[in-house]
């Protein structure tokens, strides 16, 4: 392997305070190669990327860039060396008064003494832009921009430097397919270029469509690390799960019969639903499958009164029922963790304890007084629960992997005791590891005797965790099963307007 434009860090540790968050670990990127970073939360994907971006200064081991050492402590000195790192969270990097242009630019123009022309500046901006064959106009603010768009911004600014390294961290994550398609364009441009590209996801189809390489950490350390044509899907998950990827999934429950908890006939939207009837029981886990479009989060939103319906029946704890509003369906014991978990299911900046108080009943108040530390004493207690990684109820959510927001986003609902949950695709922008723990904790919820209705376009996931399944399709439900005689196929078939042979 040549040593031309290639960057080596060997025998790369870290510890913050007695946790050791990277272990003597090797990694190896080449110009002209997308090189998959990819692990479980906590596994120190973006731990290893701080320290090759400068973030972190107190690391032991060496860098190498083209096979001499080098010193990176700051984020300046990876500036100088090529190496740039495009955050998940695009707008932390950006200014959002000041143009496309000016934000593009705002390196150079931060230095001391440089003075730029507006014309110069809009020019080199635009010849940014071309270079990743994408268009926006530079003169307006940031702030109006789309999250790909900021990406593509934060993607200019790199070029701007001269880039020879480029890591990308969880950059699909804020993205629909579209945008992502796009973005795989700019990064096989880039590629073609003679960049090497670092592309942190745990999205393992995307990572086999785009990379060439593949490096697995787990707990700090260094699992795998080779070509990614060698290793299937499957293979790639088990290494960063350390077993099988059979044991995501919780033992099928024995079916029982069990009272009916929600009955829907004729339900329809002003929208796209349309004579929906379903029921649900104690205990189980009801699949609704769908792609894009289809319906899902329209048919959820409707069930929690979340948007405007009608319905011909409904019933619910065996008395008669439509669905009103959310605060109407919290009060029947009801809940939504909904698709778009910062948007509508959390409070980002707020702390974990907020959050998990946030829907609770009065239990928490006195007199008109809350109840802070009775507030604390349950966020403890969820935390320990549900096995929320957090240092404690007072660090806020922002600070929590995805896995881990979205335990807090069902956490809040306990409190209440609900006894119908709907989790609209619970398990988007979650790795594999948070993904077994939350279909545990679905799990336990049903053997608790909630009725859980689990809407996702994850069909492996509806196969392996639900009872019975329906299909939408067009805003219809078009098909029903059990979930243990359905398959991924079956779905997709119905899921798509087909039927079978």
């Amino acid at each position: 392997m040549s040593a031309l434009n290639r960057l080596d860090m060997r025998n790369i540790s870290i510890a913050f305070g007695e946790f050791a968050a990277l272990t003597r670990v090797d990694f190896t990127v080449e110009g002209h190669s997308v090189h998959a970073l990819t692990g479980a939360n906590g596994a120190g994907k973006s731990t290893l990327m701080s320290v090759l971006s400068g973030a972190h200064s107190d690391y032991s081991g060496d860098i190498l860039l083209d096979g001499e050492p080098v010193a990176i402590r700051t984020p300046r000195d990876a500036k100088r060396l090529g190496i740039h790192l495009v955050q998940q969270e695009v707008d932390v990097a950006l200014v959002p008064q000041l143009s496309v242009a000016e934000n593009i630019l705002l390196d150079r123009l931060a230095e001391p003494g440089v003075g730029y022309r507006w014309r110069e500046i809009r020019r080199q901006a635009n010849t940014l832009l071309a270079q990743l064959d994408v268009q926006i106009d530079i003169n307006q603010p940031v702030e109006r921009c789309t999250l790909a768009e900021k990406q593509q911004i934060l993607l200019a600014r790199a070029l701007s430097h001269h880039c020879r390294f480029l890591i990308l961290d969880e950059p699909t994550a804020p993205l629909d397919q579209h945008e992502s398609e796009r973005l795989f364009a700019v990064v096989r441009r880039l590629q073609a270029s003679g960049i090497g590209v670092v592309f942190i996801s745990h999205r393992i189809h995307e990572l086999k469509a785009i990379c060439d390489r593949l490096t697995v950490l787990r707990d700090g350390r260094l699992i795998e690390s080779g070509p990614m044509a060698a290793l299937s899907g499957e293979q790639i998950v088990e290494k960063m799960l350390g077993h099988v990827l059979t044991d995501i999934y919780p033992p099928r429950r024995e079916k029982q019969p069990q009272p009916l908890l929600l009955a829907v006939e004729g339900l329809h939207d002003d929208k796209l639903l349309q004579e929906i009837s379903l029921r649900l029981h104690k205990g189980e886990i009801l699949g609704i499958a769908g792609l894009a479009g289809a319906g899902k989060t329209e048919l959820c939103k409707a069930l929690f009164g979340a948007s405007r319906s009608r319905i011909a029946r409904g019933e619910l704890h065996g008395k008669a029922w439509r669905p009103r509003s959310p605060h109407d369906s919290v009060s029947q014991r009801m809940a939504l963790v909904p698709e778009e978990r910062r948007k509508e299911g959390i409070f980002i900046d707020e702390s974990v304890a907020m959050n998990l108080s946030v829907s609770a009943d009065d239990s928490f108040s006195r007199w008109s007084l809350f109840g802070h530390r009775q507030a604390w004493r349950w966020a403890e207690e969820i935390i320990q629960k549900l096995n929320v990684r957090t240092t404690g109820p007072a660090q806020t959510l922002r600070r929590l992997s995805g896995g881990n927001q979205q335990k807090v986003a069902i956490g809040k609902w306990l409190r209440n005791n609900a006894d119908v949950l709907i989790f609209d695709e619970p398990t988007k922008e979650v790795d594999i590891k948070a993904k077994t723990d939350l279909f545990s904790l679905i799990d336990s919820l049903a053997r608790d005797g909630k009725g859980i209705i689990y809407a996702s376009g994850e069909f492996s996931e509806l196969v392996g965790l639900c009872d019975r399944i329906c299909v939408l399709w067009d805003g219809r439900i078009v098909a029903e099963m059990e979930a243990k005689e359905a398959t991924e196929e079956t779905l997709l078939l119905y899921s798509t307007g087909g039927t079978p042979a």
